[in-house]
């Protein structure tokens, strides 16, 4: 990557879109927006004192239902589910001049405290059809700006694979999503609180560790501006193996066997979740995704069950289906 510093702007980044949600009517009554989760990210650290992961969007989504009603107020479909919905459209409301009348539902099957997305995908989706249906637009600043005043966030709005700063929604960079990558989504089990996750260990680590987490910084920039699905599979590696002094993950070791038996990519993790991604590319002959599928469950069985296998995607938010 070519830039003034370790976390400056790349010279091949991904142009900006002029705004998350586009300025328009809404088409219906209802309005209906997805947004994807992620498997956890490509690479996480801290550079400077400055916090940064490059996400990893997957093609798995939340979808958010708005639509305006008479009474005054936000009305959720599930409240005891999504009072972080509550608090994004409250701040929504209070910083831009919304109007809130409206009612959301929330719908998505990515697993919740594993370090998907989760809730940053149902807040993205909710806050763009909260914008459409009140025919607003904001910057895709803004959007990072509002999600993370709720909770850390991938910023999965961003178009293509976005380097942010997920305590303050900046973003620092994009490349465009590459071509042919998949990941295998495996549980390790329980839960983490994104929000509680030891920050100031993470950090302690990061700052002795800086010489490494620039390296793989380098070498994902690089390889995502080339389309060089392996830098990119060992920059995730590197980043997964340092996670292991902050958050270890007993089948870490034992995945990136796999990987190198089996010819994949490498090993990628959600470094304040739990789940692990083993990262391969669709080219090639036979169904390399099956076949790393086997020996995943051989390996494993029950103990780390396969959450599914996704494409790499780029980020952005959409009509939902």
């Amino acid at each position: 990557m070519t830039r003034s510093s370790a976390l400056g702007r790349t010279s091949c980044a991904h142009p900006s879109r002029p705004s998350s949600f586009p300025i328009a009517p809404a088409p219906s009554p209802s309005v209906r927006m997805r947004a994807p989760g992620t498997c956890g990210e490509l690479v996480q650290g801290a550079i400077g004192g400055q916090d940064f992961l490059v996400n990893c969007p997957i093609d798995t989504f939340a979808c958010a239902t708005a639509r305006v009603v008479p009474e005054r107020g936000l009305a959720l479909a599930e409240p005891d589910q999504h009072q972080k919905v509550r608090r994004l459209a409250d701040a929504l409301a209070e910083r831009f001049g919304v109007e809130l009348t409206h009612e959301v539902r929330i719908d998505s099957a990515i697993p919740r405290g594993k370090g998907m997305a989760s809730s940053t995908a149902d807040l993205t989706a909710a806050l763009s059809a909260l914008c459409r249906c009140s025919r607003i637009s904001l910057t895709p600043a803004e959007t990072g700006t509002l999600l993370a005043s709720v909770e850390p966030s991938d910023c999965v709005h961003y178009a293509g694979i976005a380097w942010v700063n997920h305590l303050t929604g900046h973003r620092l960079g994009a490349w465009t999503a590459p071509a042919h990558l998949r990941v295998i989504v495996i549980d390790g089990g329980g839960e983490v609180d994104t929000v509680g996750f030891d920050r100031d260990r993470a950090r302690a680590v990061y700052a002795r560790q800086e010489a490494i987490v620039r390296a793989y910084v380098e070498l994902l920039g690089r390889s995502l501006c080339l389309g060089d699905l392996e830098g990119i599979g060992e920059a995730a590696r590197q980043s997964a193996r340092l996670s292991q002094e902050i958050l270890p993950k007993a089948h870490f070791a034992p995945l990136e066997r796999i990987a190198d038996k089996e010819g994949a990519l490498g090993v990628n993790c959600a470094h304040s979740g739990t789940v692990l991604g083993l990262l391969y590319t669709e080219r090639g002959e036979g169904d390399a995704g099956e076949r790393l599928r086997r020996s995943v469950e051989a390996e494993f069985g029950t103990d780390a069950p396969i959450v599914g296998d996704y494409a790499v995607v780029g980020g952005g938010c959409w009509m939902g289906r």
